[in-house]
């Protein structure tokens, strides 16, 4: 059927340490789009795998000039520019990375890359600090006001449609499209608008908080909605046991905040079991087992 047929468009949230990258790594032939510090080194854990593809690693000082980077750590170069310059970078390599995706869906439906089935992009939450520094340096003329003011509210404006912009060419690439990203304790939306957190202090008033993805705005509210899975990982540790890896797909408690999943191929969503390095193949059967006799695993 198509659905196993098909790509998987999924996306992992978890505290760091949750098993995002291995979830990720777990699938076949995959290339790892790294914005973060050392993701990549999860792939040594995958021994006699060979389908893992060289990591993308995206990096913005590697977009900066020789003399542009010699300002970072020259004594005499103001803070107010290296900053700049820190932004500057951060926007140059948004810039390569969507150049370089454009050209890979070129590649893909061209048939140049048949070695490459899984894009995999780790982490979502630091492309998305970057993707700040893109759109103010991109659109910057957007947001000067007449006084010659930032206008805060068109910057985020323009900040959430092009990154709901990005995420809709990147699930759209031709082959397995995954994505890992951090999570933050935040007060749901409607809740959020009625909380005051003086006055709960003084009535003594606990109001319940949901996991969300760790970006800027409300595009963490529509975030999940473009996959068509989203897990929330989870470990659980015990003295003398081997770490037990978690997901759920679905919400069980006001702290749980997810996307409801498209297709739901699990009996218990709120308490899935996987093997470490293994997500791919399990999710896989999971989906076949339903799609197929319409009985949940």
């Amino acid at each position: 059927m198509w659905l196993t047929m098909g790509y998987h468009r999924t996306v992992w949230l978890s505290a760091p340490g949750g098993g995002k990258s291995t979830c990720g790594l777990s699938y076949p032939s995959v290339e790892q789009h790294v914005f973060g510090s050392s993701e990549e080194e999860t792939a040594i854990g995958f021994k006699g795998r060979t389908d893992i593809l060289p990591p993308l690693k995206l990096s913005w000082m590697d977009t900066l000039k020789l003399e542009e980077a010699a300002k970072l750590t020259t004594e005499q170069t103001p803070e107010l520019e290296v900053a700049r310059l820190t932004e500057i970078g951060r926007m140059r390599n948004v810039i390569r990375y969507r150049r370089y995706l454009r050209q890979l869906e070129f590649d893909l439906k061209a048939g140049k890359r048949p070695e490459l089935k899984t894009v995999f992009l780790d982490n979502f939450t630091p492309f998305a600090e970057d993707f700040q520094d893109y759109i103010k340096w991109v659109y910057q003329q957007d947001f000067i006001t007449k006084e010659g003011n930032f206008n805060s509210i068109a910057f985020s404006i323009r900040y959430g449609q092009e990154l709901m912009s990005f995420l809709r060419d990147f699930v759209s690439l031709p082959c397995h499209t995954v994505m890992s990203c951090h999570i933050a304790m935040s007060l749901d939306e409607e809740t959020a608008s009625a909380a005051s957190f003086m006055e709960d202090s003084k009535k003594g008033i606990k109001r319940p908080k949901e996991w969300q993805p760790f970006i800027m705005g409300k595009a963490k509210y529509a975030f999940t909605g473009l996959f068509n899975h989203a897990f929330f990982l989870f470990t659980e540790e015990s003295a003398g046991q081997s770490t037990k890896y978690l997901a759920k797909l679905e919400a069980d408690t006001s702290n749980i905040g997810i996307g409801k999943s498209r297709v739901q191929p699990y009996a218990n969503p709120r308490q899935i079991h996987f093997s470490r390095g293994h997500f791919y193949e399990e999710f896989e059967k999971a989906l076949q087992q339903f799609t197929t006799t319409g009985q949940p695993v």
